[in-house]
């Protein structure tokens, strides 16, 4: 039985799928506005959701709404309207197949039952996702490098961690895995390089870009 050496820990909102369509979409439901995608992704935390000058106020006034119920409205959005960048569908099915790789996701998402959520929809995205060997919702609170972390073991020559933000990059780094960061996500190419110090190597513009790059980087382990 083959030795599973190579280690590819993947995020899911940002890298995988287009969240911020799918936020947008239940934020509307609610009558709530969070901008257009590029300003959504220059604001950082809780002003993310709550919009920029031209929606905040207006956001604020109407923000007393249950926050389960919007959670429960944005769940219902992902699994019934959520797919994968249609780039990743191949290459996490050659991963998932492959005997040399462990493939998984690790994310903090904020849907009611995020492990179930994420799982379907991976699912109806066509992948094979009963067959991944993990899928871990991070709780709020929780560091992401702690999770990476604790996932390392001396079996693995490569470690590869694939995000779309700042800290995702810095908790590949601190956890010795090889970051591969995209800049279609919540941090734009400019914010990742500027106020993040990523090598600009490390880092896709685009889904197709940066499954390129993982085909390339993962040929032996897919090709066995």
């Amino acid at each position: 039985m083959a030795t599973k050496s190579v280690l590819v820990v993947l995020d899911f909102d940002g890298f995988l799928i287009n969240s911020y369509e799918l936020l947008r979409a239940t934020f509307e439901s609610f009558g709530l506005n969070i901008g257009d995608e590029r300003r959504f992704r220059d604001r950082r935390k809780f002003l993310k959701y709550l919009g920029g000058g031209k929606e905040l106020l207006g956001n604020v006034v109407s923000y007393s709404l249950p926050k389960k119920k919007l959670r429960a409205n944005l769940t219902e959005h992902y699994v019934h309207s959520g797919r994968i960048f249609p780039a990743f569908e191949s290459i996490l099915n050659r991963l998932i197949a492959s005997p040399q790789v462990h493939v998984g996701i690790v994310s903090r998402n904020f849907t009611l039952n995020p492990g179930a959520t994420m799982r379907a929809v991976l699912k109806n995205s066509g992948v094979d996702e009963h067959e991944l060997d993990f899928v871990i919702p991070i709780p709020v609170g929780q560091r992401k490098h702690e999770v990476l972390e604790a996932m390392r073991s001396r079996r693995y020559r490569q470690c590869l961690f694939g995000g779309d933000e700042i800290g995702d990059f810095r908790a590949a780094m601190d956890s010795g895995y090889e970051p591969i960061i995209a800049a279609y996500g919540f941090d734009a190419l400019k914010r990742l390089q500027d106020k993040g110090g990523v090598p600009r190597e490390m880092i896709f513009e685009t889904p197709e870009l940066l499954v390129s790059h993982l085909r390339s980087r993962l040929a032996d382990a897919l090709d066995r």
